[in-house]
């Protein structure tokens, strides 16, 4: 079992996190924190196995925590997932001792694979990013911004030569390596003249490729009736599965998956009603399938009619009103009468 920390800023993302991770049977999710100073002190007493860092965070940010997780606690890994992808900040996570960077926009399947790669020791990159720590030049060779080191790719999968980066060193052999281009570019002129000879046999092998091309268009439209049948129909039924499959209280208002479903169509509908559309002290909250009202409002009944309008929303169960106050005058006249 694989111990987890979430780490993120924004309470939504780690819950979010939370309940996509939950169904990974190797994975727990031990704890969560919002900042580097209290994801630190996570580390201290839970000793998760991975941490799961944003990057950009109030106080210490994801980098900062980073460094003092990977010298304090050498057994505890660190993956950043966050939505910047700049190479600076890539290259910065990793030197203060990440051993996995993702994007936010990685599905759930990634990220927990990311986790169990860096936990059995290897390093996790989002695709695309690599190409950000190495500068490529048309000889094969690459340049590391991270170390500043040169590597020389070379052939049948052997072992690339790294030599420090000196500059003097590193002209020397782009120089050499320019005229190897040169004598390359004289053979590709010949090339060409002898692909010029066979140009007549090119035009042929179009042509009929041409003819091949308009009967697979003709096939493809005979048959796209019958396919946007097929892809409506299975719209159709993919929404029904997810519509089964998602609780009343976490549908959102478009019937997708969202963490406060009833208070967001709770909200609309106090929007909707002509008598507390204007009403803008009252707050909307949910836990699991109740809703929750605070804030203050002048006139008990309205109070009433929103928690009458709030149970006839499809999810709702009970609805809490304590914490609503209301106006000192009403409030009085409201005891008197119930006197």
């Amino acid at each position: 079992m694989i111990r987890i920390l979430l780490v993120d800023d924004q309470k939504m993302v780690r819950e979010a996190l939370k309940v996509a991770l939950e169904p990974e049977q190797d994975l727990e999710i031990v704890g969560t924190a919002s900042n580097g100073i209290a994801a630190i002190k996570q580390v201290e007493q839970l000793q998760p196995d991975v941490v799961v860092m944003n990057m950009e965070m109030p106080g210490l940010d994801g980098a900062g925590a980073t460094q003092q997780i990977a010298n304090q606690f050498t057994k505890t890994k660190v993956l950043i997932l966050t939505s910047y992808d700049s190479d600076e900040y890539v290259i910065k996570s990793l030197a203060m001792g990440a051993k996995g960077y993702l994007l936010k926009d990685s599905g759930t399947k990634d990220i927990a694979g990311a986790i169990r790669n860096i936990n059995k020791g290897y390093t996790q990159i989002s695709p695309g990013l690599l190409d950000k720590l190495l500068v490529y030049t048309d000889s094969g060779v690459v340049l590391s911004k991270m170390q500043g080191t040169v590597y020389r790719r070379l052939p049948n999968n052997s072992q690339p030569d790294r030599s420090t980066f000196k500059p003097q060193r590193t002209i020397s052999s782009l120089q050499l390596i320019s005229r190897q281009q040169q004598e390359e570019i004289v053979k590709l002129r010949r090339n060409l003249d002898n692909s010029q000879q066979e140009l007549p046999k090119i035009k042929k092998s179009i042509s009929t490729i041409n003819k091949s091309m308009w009967v697979m268009i003709l096939s493809w439209v005979v048959s796209l009736p019958l396919v946007v049948f097929c892809l409506y129909t299975l719209y159709n039924k993919t929404n029904s599965i997810r519509a089964s499959m998602i609780p009343n209280e976490r549908i959102g208002l478009n019937g997708e998956f969202s963490l406060s479903g009833i208070a967001e169509r709770v909200a609309k509908e106090f929007k909707q009603d002509p008598a507390l559309a204007g009403i803008s002290t009252i707050y909307i909250a949910q836990e699991d399938d109740a809703i929750i009202l605070t804030g203050k409002i002048s006139d008990p009944d309205l109070l009433r009619r929103m928690e009458n309008l709030a149970m006839e929303v499809t999810g709702v169960k009970k609805v809490y009103s304590s914490q609503v106050a209301i106006g000192s005058r009403r409030q009085k006249d409201l005891l008197e009468a119930q006197n």
